[in-house]
């Protein structure tokens, strides 16, 4: 047990340590496959019902198909779009997820530009982006500038944020007259899917907000507050919203969002007072113009609804929290239990531990998803539990379940399937040793054998033996009996070792029983191929011995030693004695919960005990032999009350009717003892003088 305990912490130990490593450092295809199964958290939350809905006080003004069927092509002539914000004015702020970086007629640039300034909270949106073929000028970092957060702490030099060299930003006329200026640069996981949302990204020095911390800055009419340090924003904090050691937040999508077609404002469909106070966003969603992000709830979705999840998730305190201490506890857990579920015995026990255990840990990653908006990276944990699983499962059939496999093969010749099961679940049991347990022991031996091989040539007397013990044989093991083994021309087993067996007397002379029948069928096979016929006697005693594998550490043998497989042995030799098949002991019939026909032969003192025992003989059940066991125990009585002379006239009638031979012994005993008299001590009790 110290040794495979040991081998398994050997796999332990070292699957523990790379998935906690796993967690820092993935290579690429690992983090895919990560990002692929975590997503699917928002299918089940789906499926379940239980997704949530974005808040109705945030609400995107779309250009969607009816739109531009009824507007024209986009983009838009800018007085439409300036006639747009006119009757978006009593919004609380205005988000608009369009640039427009590029001059048009001058009069209509000038009339968006001031339809803006007229509204006072709109908030434009332009790009970062890494390579330009324009350098930026002066007047872009100027007017950014005043866009920029200013109340930071610096703990480091340098900081991790992301930094952009090149802006494309509105045109001047237009960037002037907004509100404010934020970016609306997103960039998408190794996947291609967008899953998270930059809160600031540095351009020239400066850290710039993104499209929905800048939204909800003048929203909120709250200033935002960043700790800087080397990895990045160490603190964040705009009014109740606190992000700690974070770039980013992590989207949780919503279910569905208020969207409204830009025609239907326009034509006055939807009134202006809708939007007094709510955020609202301008974004386009229709298909012919590319403005669409795959993403874990769909590969077409709109970018706009991107910036209204992060409005929305900031505001309401919903985005998706990465705790790295949940994802560290949930590995050595998950990996514990597995490690403790493998040490039972059962091995469908154990897989459903595992199932339940894997299961169990991924029902709670979701719900930790759905109720507390905790996001767990399952894949670092499902993959080494599974890895762990196979590989405990793997040692165990190699080390424990290779030794019940040798088990079965061993036992299987000479025990029931149904205990070889039984026995395969403990392989231990094969170990050196024994233990002290109730048995029945079964002894049979074939009569004048000696006499029989001095006949016959060694080809037939192997024959003989291999003909008889076969179906002798496969009556024990039919009994639930342990075949011990084969002593010359005798049998030994045993019943109720190395499994429990409630009625192992019965099975053990229901199995007496059926030998006898086998002999007669055997006798008259051997009578057609000119062989001798054959008689065997058998044995029965029920009582404690030692069982199991008794030897050395090079070669041992399961079996049972003892007084009470003594007993057995010398109850089979007394057949000779009492004309007899079946001799059990009254330890045996005492035992018995069936209906057998016993009938009672003696009290004898078998050589090596001093202690009597009373034995009987296990007779075919029918209704002849059931009266001359009534017959004989009525003529026994008399006989052990020394009235012999009555006890010889019932023998001599049971011998006269039945042809009974026990009877006719006791019919000389009575004789000699009529004749020699009886002495006082006289007890009844017969003493074997042989085995």
């Amino acid at each position: 047990m110290k040794k495979i305990t040991l081998l398994k912490l050997l796999i332990f130990i070292p699957i523990l340590i790379f998935s906690l490593l796993l967690i820092y450092k993935s290579p690429a295809p690992i983090k895919k496959t990560a990002l692929s199964i975590a997503d699917t958290k928002y299918e089940i939350r789906n499926k379940l019902g239980l997704s949530p809905s974005a808040n109705d006080n945030i609400v995107i003004v779309e250009v969607d198909e009816k739109s531009v069927n009824n507007l024209g092509r986009w983009p838009w002539d800018r007085n439409i779009i300036g006639d747009l914000i006119e009757k978006l004015s009593a919004s609380s702020v205005v988000a608009l997820d369009i640039v427009f970086s590029e001059k048009s007629q001058k009069q209509k640039d000038r009339y968006l530009a001031e339809k803006i300034s007229q509204s006072g909270n709109v908030i434009g949106g332009f790009f970062f982006r890494s390579q330009s073929s324009e350098k930026t000028n002066n007047y872009i970092q100027d007017y950014l500038y005043d866009q920029a957060i200013f109340r930071i702490t610096m703990e480091s030099e340098t900081t991790n944020i992301k930094q952009f060299p090149f802006a494309e930003p509105n045109i001047p006329v237009i960037a002037e007259a907004l509100l404010a200026n934020a970016f609306f640069t997103i960039e998408p996981d190794m996947d291609g899917l967008y899953r998270k949302y930059p809160l600031a990204y540095i351009f020239k020095g400066m850290l710039i907000p993104s499209l929905a911390t800048q939204t909800l800055r003048y929203h909120l009419n709250k200033d935002i507050e960043v700790v800087l340090n080397e990895n990045g924003i160490k603190s964040f904090a705009l009014d109740n919203i606190h992000i700690k050691d974070n770039n980013y937040i992590r989207l949780n999508y919503y279910k569905d969002a208020v969207f409204i077609s830009a025609y239907d404002v326009l034509s006055g469909k939807i009134p202006p007072d809708f939007f007094k106070d709510k955020i609202t966003l301008v974004g386009i969603t229709e298909i012919g113009i590319y403005d669409l992000r795959p993403t874990p709830i769909d590969s077409v979705t709109p970018g706009v609804l991107l910036h209204l999840t992060a409005i929305n998730n900031l505001l309401n305190n919903e985005y998706l929290k990465d705790i790295n201490k949940i994802n560290i506890i949930n590995i050595l857990g998950i990996l514990l239990l597995i490690f403790s579920v493998s040490f039972l015995r059962k091995i469908h026990i154990r897989v459903i531990g595992y199932l339940v255990i894997i299961t169990s840990c991924y029902a709670i990653s979701n719900m930790l998803f759905i109720k507390y908006h905790i996001w767990v990276e399952d894949f670092y944990y499902l993959f080494p539990a599974l890895i762990l699983s196979i590989s405990l499962e793997l040692l165990a059939f190699f080390i424990v379940d290779r030794k019940s496999l040798e088990m079965k093969r061993a036992f299987s010749t000479y025990v029931s399937p149904e205990i070889v099961n039984i026995m395969m679940q403990d392989p231990e049991k094969l170990s050196l040793g024994g233990e002290d347990r109730e048995i029945t022991i079964m002894f049979t031996d074939i009569r004048g054998f000696t006499t029989i091989s001095e006949k016959l040539s060694s080809e037939k007397v192997v024959s003989i033996l291999n003909r008889l013990n076969s179906p002798l044989t496969e009556s024990i093991i039919k009994h639930k009996g342990l075949l011990d083994k084969y002593i010359g021309d005798a049998i030994m087993a045993i019943f109720n070792a190395p499994v429990d067996i409630d009625d192992h007397a019965d099975l053990a002379c229901e199995a007496a029983l059926e030998m006898l029948e086998i002999l007669e069928q055997t006798n008259i096979a051997f009578e057609h191929d000119n062989l001798p016929k054959i008689d065997i006697g058998i044995g029965l005693n029920t009582g404690i011995a030692t069982v199991g594998n008794i030897g050395s550490s090079l070669r041992f043998d399961y079996t049972a030693i003892g007084d009470s497989v003594n007993l057995a042995s010398r109850l089979e030799g007394l057949n000779k004695l009492y004309k007899t098949h079946i001799i059990i002991s009254e330890f045996t019939a005492a035992k018995l919960t069936r209906r057998f026909v016993l009938k009672k032969l003696d009290r004898v003192r078998v050589k090596g005990k001093e202690k009597p025992v009373e034995i009987y003989e296990l007779m075919k059940t029918t209704k002849e032999n059931t009266d001359i066991a009534k017959h004989f125990n009525k003529a026994l009585k008399l006989y052990f009350n020394a009235d012999f002379q009555a006890a010889s006239k019932e023998f001599r009638l049971i011998f006269e009717n039945y042809k009974d031979n026990t009877a006719n012994l006791y019919i000389e005993r009575c004789k000699t003892m009529l004749a020699q008299g009886v002495d006082k001590n006289w007890d009844g009790v017969f003493t074997a003088k042989t085995k």
